[in-house]
């Protein structure tokens, strides 16, 4: 799925999106790409834990894709936790791999675990905990 149709899924729109693209998903976990350019509204010194957004809109996303989507009106971040940076790159530009998969799943929200690639090397990892607002 590409960014066009993610535009589609998802109400975030033009530079609010930080999806580029899906690159796979079952019912438990979801894969897509996002970028560092991102980041460059925040200015150079912007932390890459920042990119924790696009785990959170991919984990939106997967809950589009999964959901009864005519009970969910909304997906909001509740927690962010557990959030690690593991490294910080030398090279900030260039596609970035994000992954998420869902560990909990109940009416009022989900708990998903993420975690952002960066060169195939392990960038930030952390839970979201998504609230849920139903119709």
């Amino acid at each position: 799925m590409d960014r066009t149709q993610l535009h589609s899924l998802l109400p975030h729109q033009g530079p609010a999106l930080w999806l580029d693209g899906l690159l796979a998903h079952d019912p438990l976990s979801i894969q897509g790409l996002t970028d560092w350019h991102y980041l460059d509204a925040f200015g150079s010194a912007a932390s890459p834990c920042l990119l924790f957004e696009a785990a959170a809109q991919l984990c939106a996303a997967h809950g589009a894709l999964y959901g009864d989507s005519s009970a969910i009106e909304m997906a909001l971040v509740g927690k962010l936790s557990q959030l690690q940076l593991h490294h910080e790159p030398t090279r900030r530009s260039g596609a970035l791999q994000v992954s998420a998969t869902q560990e909990a799943l109940s009416p009022a929200g989900a708990l998903y675990a993420f975690c952002i690639h960066s060169e195939e090397q392990l960038l930030l990892d952390g839970k979201l905990l998504l609230v849920l607002i139903h119709a």
